[in-house]
């Protein structure tokens, strides 16, 4: 969440535990009554989706990069050790096999993972003859699992982006949401300066606390919107 949005959740969790404690004083006003309501259920929407807009992708990031440099670090290990058992038998093989692995850094995740399956698929080809003197058989499935855990995690990572972005999209209209209920609540109110005007005291304090640091300039006082 942004600064103004830390601000303004704080300003509505101020007034709901103001409308708690104060139940008795509106119990009769139905309006009212729905819009603290309202602004419960506005809280606890955008504490869920924060929660998801906070999901650490760093470990993910992390993840996905160490999976990538395992599958490269083998791809190369073994398919320039089958190049090695492929050389001088006339066989386009040996250059086929013959992996760089700068060449394959460079590449995004999606064309190495298909590049690094390429090769694998070449050497599982010929894995009789090349094991267990140049590829065993243990090698070439630590070398698919790594392909396969790649293509997992880098799914994963992406995934949880593509969710932390929802989120703050999700955020914004709630936000929006928000703002209008209070609003609306502060209309509301305004009777209460007359008929109970300790009530109203204590909500235009917490309204005014609640204020701090998000009205901007462009942003009119409720009561002028």
């Amino acid at each position: 969440m942004t600064t103004k949005q830390t601000n303004r959740l704080e300003m509505a969790k101020t007034l709901k535990q103001l409308f708690s404690v104060e139940q008795t004083a509106y119990a009769e006003n139905n309006p009212l009554t729905a819009r603290v309501a309202e602004l419960n259920t506005l809280i606890e929407n955008i504490d869920g989706i924060a929660g998801t807009q906070n999901i650490d992708t760093t470990a993910n990031t992390s993840l996905k990069t160490n999976a990538k440099a395992l599958m490269i670090n083998l791809t190369v290990a073994y398919a320039n050790t089958a190049a090695d058992f492929f050389e001088g038998k006339d066989s386009p093989l040996a250059k086929q096999l013959t992996a760089n692995k700068s060449k394959i850094q460079r590449l995004s995740g999606v064309e190495a993972k298909i590049y690094c399956d390429k090769l694998y698929k070449l050497v599982a080809g010929n894995e009789v003859s090349l094991n267990p003197d140049y590829v065993t058989t243990a090698e070439m499935q630590e070398w698919q699992n790594a392909i396969t855990n790649f293509d997992a995690k880098a799914y994963d990572a992406g995934l949880s982006i593509d969710t932390t972005q929802n989120a703050t999209r999700e955020l914004d209209e709630e936000f929006k949401k928000l703002k209008l209920c209070i609003t609306k609540i502060e209309r509301l109110m305004k009777k209460y300066d007359i008929l109970n005007p300790s009530f109203y005291g204590k909500f235009k304090i917490s309204r005014k606390i609640s204020n701090l640091g998000t009205r901007h300039e462009n942003e009119l006082p409720p009561e002028q919107l």
